[in-house]
């Protein structure tokens, strides 16, 4: 095994914004309440590289919006329009000597009758640093637990601003800037792990 490297999958992710997004369908401003976020289709994974202190992931997720949903079916819209949202999350960063993790990168969705694709863009701002649940470890122990197999966590500052969310023209067209709680959770994985079907990088 080259501990320089370590290829792994996503094997948790547990984010809500609270806040919410406000967008505007059908002439009426509407508030979606709060949205979560969770892995959706299966291939989320990574590597990092802790000779050159950098990280590389894919997150393959699924948006819900339960109260929006709950207006939209209320005011007899389309029930593909309330569907999941299903995006593709690709950031890299740096790793940090206490094994605390700085990603940043852009989001595409997939096609959907509410969120046009070529319209929704989604960015990730790189934050002050996300630290890892096991901070009572050093961050060569953190490493080491990852090798041996052990998931860890990652958790968000829920009060940072850390994604610029763009609306497609037909829901307002705003840009708002959104604060994430939650966590994301890393687990080695086998050698021949890919990153988004091509070798990990």
């Amino acid at each position: 095994m080259n501990e320089s490297r370590l290829q792994f999958n996503v094997t948790g992710l547990d984010v809500i914004v609270q806040e919410g997004i406000k967008l505007k369908w059908q002439g009426r401003e509407i508030e979606s309440g709060p949205l979560t976020i969770t892995l959706g289709e299966p291939g989320s994974c990574g590597v990092i590289d802790y000779a050159a202190e950098k990280v590389n992931v894919e997150f393959r997720v699924h948006i819900i919006f339960p109260e929006l949903s709950e207006i939209l079916d209320d005011m007899g819209a389309d029930p593909a329009i309330t569907a999941p949202v299903n995006a593709v999350i690709r950031s890299q960063g740096a790793v940090f000597d206490d094994h605390s993790l700085r990603l940043s990168g852009k989001g595409e969705i997939s096609e959907h009758k509410l969120f046009d694709p070529a319209e929704t863009r989604i960015s990730i701002r790189a934050p002050t640093q996300c630290k890892p649940d096991l901070n009572t470890q050093s961050g060569e122990e953190i490493r080491a637990a990852l090798f041996d197999g052990q998931p860890v966590t990652w958790n968000f500052n829920p009060e940072e601003k850390r994604v610029d969310l763009t609306l497609p023209e037909s829901l307002g067209g705003e840009t708002q800037v959104l604060c994430l709680s939650g966590s994301y959770t890393f687990t080695i994985a086998p050698e021949e792990t890919t990153l988004g079907g091509r070798p990990a990088v």
